[in-house]
């Protein structure tokens, strides 16, 4: 599971920002990027800094 959770980040870098690309309009991609990163950064930190330590996978 921990192994789970690390191999999340180097998905989540390319899939994230390669969906918002799709958009037509180029700003609204980038935004569309920079927040699904934001959100998926706090979600991981959260992740790794609550549930990994109460699941005892660390």
């Amino acid at each position: 599971m921990a192994k789970l959770i690390l191999l999340s980040v180097l998905i989540f870098t390319i899939a994230l920002p390669g969906t918002a690309a799709r958009d037509p309009n180029p700003m609204r991609g980038l935004k569309k990027a920079i927040l699904w990163v934001a959100l998926f950064n706090a979600a991981y930190a959260y992740g790794v800094l609550v549930l990994v330590p109460r699941f005892g996978f660390g």
